[in-house]
């Protein structure tokens, strides 16, 4: 199978689909069409994977360009709130977009050849695995736009780091390196970047070829996809409690100002 949307580039390779997102020039930030590609092709990769003898036995999400995902599109982001729109899309299409990547019942690997920022943090955190080159980074880039986090990240990052760690990462808002992300176990692997596609491709098809069936089924017990989406639900409404105060509102502008943003505590 290989299907292109332009955005979202869809293949199937020796039992793993891989989903490569293609917004490189915006740096992969989301914005309404990619969200619902990913949707889409986040749905296709759950149905196709839970079809007995299925070709797709393991999911691979990555992306090109220079950034794995800078998260929200903020020119996207600075229209809707100007406009007082766009308030329904946690719930509409950053929800649905991290439940059904989460919900995949194979093994699902992203590789970060760059940054993963805000929501792009999210989609990596909602696969099982991690591979990252040493030029990527995470960083959370919710509190800096006067948000709280979404795409299930405030439930994925206490799963893998802890309570204290997680809000310690979320509320500072620093980058954090490759190296640094290793040492904490957010990834699985750290690489080099000429060895990323070769190292995730090996660790794919290693799933590809082995039990399927009992990877679906510890996956299943192992991994809390409803604490996932009950977390992504409660961040929806932190997000519509928080879109129309004046420190999103400036915090957005003076980003795309190039200025440093005068939060008020409103």
């Amino acid at each position: 199978m290989s299907e292109n949307t332009n955005l979202v580039l869809v293949e199937d390779k020796a039992g793993v689909r891989y989903i490569t997102i293609n917004r490189a020039e915006a740096y992969n930030s989301l914005d309404k069409e990619l969200r619902l590609a990913l949707i889409e092709a986040f749905r296709n990769a759950q149905k196709d994977s839970e079809e007995l003898g299925s070709a797709v036995r393991a999911v691979v999400l990555r992306a090109n360009g220079k950034a794995f995902c800078s998260g929200q599109d903020l020119k996207e982001q600075l229209r809707d709130t100007q406009n007082r729109t766009g308030m329904e899309k946690v719930v509409e299409e950053y929800n649905p977009m991290t439940e059904l990547l989460a919900g995949i019942s194979v093994p699902t690997i992203a590789a970060l050849q760059g940054p993963a920022a805000g929501a792009g943090w999210g989609l990596a955190m909602a696969c099982d695995f991690r591979v990252m080159s040493t030029a990527a980074s995470f960083k959370g880039a919710f509190t800096g736009v006067g948000l709280a986090a979404d795409s299930g990240l405030s439930q994925t990052l206490v799963d893998c780091v802890g309570r204290a760690k997680a809000l310690q990462l979320l509320l500072l808002d620093r980058k954090v390196p490759a190296e640094e992300a290793a040492e904490l176990g957010l990834v699985e692997q750290l690489v080099e970047p000429t060895e990323l596609e070769a190292t995730v491709e090996e660790l794919a098809n290693n799933f590809a070829a082995g039990p399927t069936a009992a990877y679906k089924e510890m996956k299943a017990l192992v991994k809390n996809t409803a604490a996932i989406s009950e977390a992504a639900a409660a961040e929806a409404e932190a997000q519509l409690r928080l879109f129309n105060t004046a420190d999103h509102s400036e915090a957005v502008a003076a980003f795309l100002g190039k200025r440093p943003p005068q939060f008020k505590g409103e």
